[in-house]
């Protein structure tokens, strides 16, 4: 079975018309400032796209996308494999004002010269979808508990005061 790669850039409206939908892969190579994040650039990202007109005549692009990411643990420096499958649902917009017009299920997408540019946008939803501080669910290293015995209260001696003054 052949690899194939999703396009840079497609024209929404027209795959729009036609209903078509898009199977294939993006390499993380290609997605700069996702790497900034990643411990390693390696692999692909697998991408299914489908796009459309909706009931109000809206231009639509509803996806899934599947990646493995290397990240780093914040807490043990150790490498992790981190996994995303977001499913999406963007209304296609050239305009703001059709932006903010767009019913709440959409997330606007705006093109540019009636071009959408399909890997900046797969970047932008794993980006989105990035853990704020990488670590493992199941950690080697553990943070101390702090126990609520041990530590004073440092307003214990204003109490002690306020109870002689009664």
């Amino acid at each position: 079975m052949s690899e194939r790669y999703i396009p840079e850039h497609v024209d929404p409206y027209r795959f729009a018309e036609q209903s078509l939908q898009l199977h294939g892969l993006v390499k993380i190579t290609d997605m700069p400032r996702l790497g900034m994040s990643l411990q390693s650039t390696d692999g692909n990202v697998t991408v299914d796209l489908r796009f459309g007109k909706d009931e109000q005549g809206l231009t639509y692009l509803k996806g899934k996308i599947e990646a493995k990411l290397a990240l780093q643990c914040q807490r043990c420096m150790e490498p992790y494999i981190y996994e995303i499958i977001p499913d999406f649902a963007l209304g296609i917009v050239t305009t703001l004002d059709e932006a903010n017009a767009l019913p709440s299920h959409y997330e606007p997408v705006l093109t540019k010269e009636g071009a959408l540019a399909l890997r900046e946008l797969i970047e932008d939803e794993l980006i989105l979808n990035l853990p704020i501080i990488p670590k493992h669910a199941e950690c080697k290293i553990q943070l101390p508990m702090a126990e609520e015995d041990k530590r004073e209260n440092p307003f214990q001696m204003l109490e002690a005061l306020k109870e002689r003054k009664k």
